[in-house]
């Protein structure tokens, strides 16, 4: 039984001494098990989804609904925009709300209009405008607007209630109809008459805004007392729109695992002995470096453009109307793969060190950069890290190609950063391999 132990002993030992497998083993889930529980740790998403917010009406029942959206705990109201030409913070009104959502800066924008409740009216009237990009952040928006809405209902309803009195019977007939049901309810409940009829006449703006708790009781109201003018800006037209916008994330995971397999077959030829066989020939480092950038990046873009293609071929997803912006966003996203390949290359010592190595970060980054579901859906310090991963350029720059049919003003941001970092994490690569880190 001794030796056993000292068995067990020895593969502990061994373990902990194989930084792949002690990667693979604890670091990698417990990193995933961060990142999801930071989303959706207590059942819900653990971010507020922003969206725009424009109240073009004076009415205090506009107001209070505003102030409920404002504390809202899954949406992040935006008002205001900075104009770069000037350099000032700008209220955003109805085509402002229009034109960025267009843009793919925010998923929605809900207006309440000049006419959203007036003396006349009999309703609530509400502009909805979206861009359904994620149907996770699309369903989130709606959920929760629907939900304050839905849970104000009973302090609004007796004031809606009377509108549509009025309009269906006339003020005349409305008015005797308020008083006999005044009188029945102030007979039978004991309560005064006059405060009945406030409820149906007055809006109480002090008594509006206290708390109280929140009911759902008035959903079948919603259909006459609340209207909404829904418009879909961006994507009416897209044939498949769920693959469409989620393609270019598992695309680009996918070259990652591919090209990160690709670079470090250096690692291969090392242990089989047909680098120092090259090496003996008139060629240098440099020129077998680049032999295997040039090799990486072009399998890179045929695989890519094999992903594109048969989802086109399949499930009908638009590829040539866009088609030169398609091929230099998969240019831009093979060539920042290849960087981040030869950078793992670089600093791992073994094959099995790369494979470890870029397992952790291809997972991770898929998960930060927007890969698996939308960054809106992280808390707020997690959205900002996903900026520095390279899978969260290419996604964004996919979506603008596919889904929004950018321009290439339109991918601008997205095609110089990946650019920037194929650039820079590639000085740096070459320098560690000029130092024989890999080639020893």
């Amino acid at each position: 039984m001794n030796t056993i132990i000292k068995l067990v002993y020895k593969d502990f030992i061994r373990f902990t001494k194989d930084r792949p497998a002690f990667l693979l083993t604890f670091v990698v889930p417990v990193v995933l098990i961060i990142i999801f529980a930071n989303i959706f740790g207590d059942g819900k998403p653990a971010g507020k989804v922003p969206v725009i917010l424009v109240n073009e009406s004076k009415s205090i029942v506009a107001k209070y609904l505003e102030s409920k959206i404002d504390s809202s705990k899954s949406l992040r109201p935006v008002k205001e925009w900075k104009d770069n030409s000037t350099g000032t913070v700008k209220k955003i009104d109805e085509e402002k709300a229009k034109e960025l959502v267009k843009e793919g800066n925010y998923s929605a924008a809900i207006v309440m209009p000049n006419d959203f409740f007036t003396d006349t009216s009999s309703s609530l009237k509400f502009k909805y405008y979206y861009d359904p990009k994620s149907d996770v952040e699309t369903a989130i928006i709606q959920g929760e607007f629907q939900k304050t809405i839905m849970t104000q209902m009973p302090r609004l309803m007796p004031l809606l209630f009377q509108k549509q009195i009025e309009s269906s019977m006339g003020n005349l007939k409305a008015s005797g109809f308020k008083k006999d049901i005044s009188r029945t309810i102030g007979s039978y409940f004991n309560v005064s008459i006059d405060s009945v009829m406030d409820r149906f006449t007055k809006v109480d703006s002090a008594s509006l805004f206290k708390q109280s708790k929140d009911t759902s009781k008035s959903e079948n109201f919603m259909g006459k007392v609340i209207k909404f003018e829904n418009k879909q800006l961006v994507g009416a037209e897209v044939t498949n729109p769920g693959l469409t916008r989620t393609v270019g994330g598992w695309a680009i995971m996918f070259l990652l695992f591919s090209i990160t397999g690709a670079a470090s077959s250096l690692f291969e030829e090392k242990s089989e002995g047909s680098l120092k066989r090259i090496l003996c020939m008139p060629v240098n480092r440099s020129q077998i470096l680049w032999s295997k950038y040039i090799y990486s990046l072009l399998l890179g873009v045929i695989q890519l453009s094999v992903l594109f293609f048969i989802s086109w071929a399949i499930y009908k997803v638009d590829i040539f109307s866009n088609f030169f912006n398609l091929v230099i966003m998969i240019v831009c996203s093979s060539a920042a793969a290849v960087a981040f390949g030869m950078f793992i290359t670089s600093i791992a010592t073994t094959n099995a060190q790369a494979s470890g190595y870029s397992t952790l970060l291809i997972l991770v980054m898929s998960a930060l950069g927007g890969s698996w579901f939308p960054i809106t859906l992280f808390p707020e310090w997690m959205q900002h890290i996903s900026k520095f991963t390279l899978t969260y350029w290419s996604v964004e720059g996919f979506v603008q190609v596919l889904w929004r049919q950018a321009p290439f003003s339109g991918i601008i941001p997205e095609v110089a950063v990946l650019v920037c970092i194929a650039i820079l994490v590639n000085l740096y690569s070459l320098k560690r391999f000029k130092q024989g880190k890999v080639f020893k």
